[in-house]
């Protein structure tokens, strides 16, 4: 996906002899393996009312996501205003930043390019069921995703 000018979220419906497959490709940035459970639930939901020839009948949400816009500024204030919770979140994470390096001085096998680009490479390798098990549970067990885990490996790593 190139965030800058897609949507994070692909939709292809493949047939054949009347059969039907829909693939939903969803970025991260836009969802987590927790948001699909109820992704698919309202895709099941208004796929079996569209069979039967009726609208899905949702609820009204109790909270709309302005509403959760404006608690947000409720509670974090004015930006521009230097005694705000939102000021104050902005200076920590600007002081613990601070000191990172652009980049990350890694072990590679060629120089990096002038200039970035979003092109990269696939490294396919494989674990076996039981480490898959182990990363599961550490994940259900710290109340965090599988993604979550793999990803503070990956940043423990580098």
């Amino acid at each position: 996906f190139d965030l800058g000018r897609e949507l994070p979220l692909r939709a292809v419906l493949f047939g054949a002899g009347g059969e039907h497959v829909l693939l939903l490709v969803l970025h991260h940035v836009a969802g987590d393996g927790w948001s699909l459970a109820p992704l698919s639930r309202d895709l099941m939901t208004a796929y079996a009312a569209r069979v039967r020839g009726r609208e899905p009948g949702w609820a009204p949400l109790p909270v709309q996501y302005a509403d959760y816009t404006l608690w947000q500024h409720d509670l974090l204030g004015d930006k521009d205003d230097p005694d705000s919770l939102f000021a104050s979140q902005v200076g920590y994470w600007e002081r613990a930043l601070k000191d990172l390096p652009e980049q990350i001085a890694l072990p590679v096998d060629r120089p990096y390019p002038a200039v970035a680009s979003s092109e990269g490479d696939v490294l396919e390798f494989r674990w076996d069921a039981e480490l898959h098990r182990g990363l599961v549970e550490l994940a259900r067990s710290t109340g965090t995703s599988l993604f979550m885990v793999l990803q503070a490996g990956l940043a423990t790593l580098l």
